[in-house]
């Protein structure tokens, strides 16, 4: 059953996480990647608890299930924008979650606006965005504690479950 309420615990986590964008941003611009790190593993563990929370009690929301992929996207393109600044990811793996992403909330904007149908994530768009945040943790963790870097097989994983998750959207899209 879809709540209606739209102050509910796991909103607010979904909020606190867009909250966090700009403090990653100042936090990288000024070079603390300490503090990036920090704030990138509270984005993901809310992340992950404002699902685990609505769906266990009951507090599953119209808002949340907009508000919640949104907020990924907008925590997520903001990492790979910031880090391919500051040269910790390679421009290829930038655009081609770039284009992916761009695909995606397009995909499912259009579907909401003409069809009034909010496309749930999907068990690939799960783990491609969780992929992406832990490629992000260990980029963090190699810049603050001289670790080697991401080897390149780690982004052609994370890659090849972008574009998996991106054919599966599609199809979604083409078939509903």
């Amino acid at each position: 059953m879809v709540n209606t309420k739209i102050i509910t615990l796991p909103n607010i986590l979904t909020s606190l996480r867009i909250f966090l964008v700009p403090f990653f941003i100042i936090a990288m611009n000024s070079k603390d990647y300490s503090l990036a790190l920090k704030i990138v593993i509270v984005a993901g563990l809310t992340d992950s608890l404002d699902g685990i929370i609505a769906r266990k009690c009951g507090q599953v929301s119209k808002l949340g299930t907009f508000l919640d992929p949104l907020a990924d996207k907008i925590f997520l393109l903001t990492i790979m924008i910031t880090f391919y600044i500051h040269e910790l990811i390679p421009k290829w793996f930038l655009l081609l979650i770039l284009i992916r992403d761009i695909t995606v909330t397009f995909g499912w904007l259009e579907m909401y606006l003409r069809k009034k149908r909010i496309t749930k994530p999907t068990t690939l768009g799960k783990i491609s965005n969780a992929l992406q945040v832990i490629i992000f943790v260990y980029i963090l963790l190699s810049v603050n504690f001289q670790i080697p870097s991401m080897p390149n097989f780690g982004y052609f994983l994370v890659s090849f479950f972008a574009l998996l998750s991106l054919f599966q959207y599609m199809m979604i899209r083409f078939k509903g």
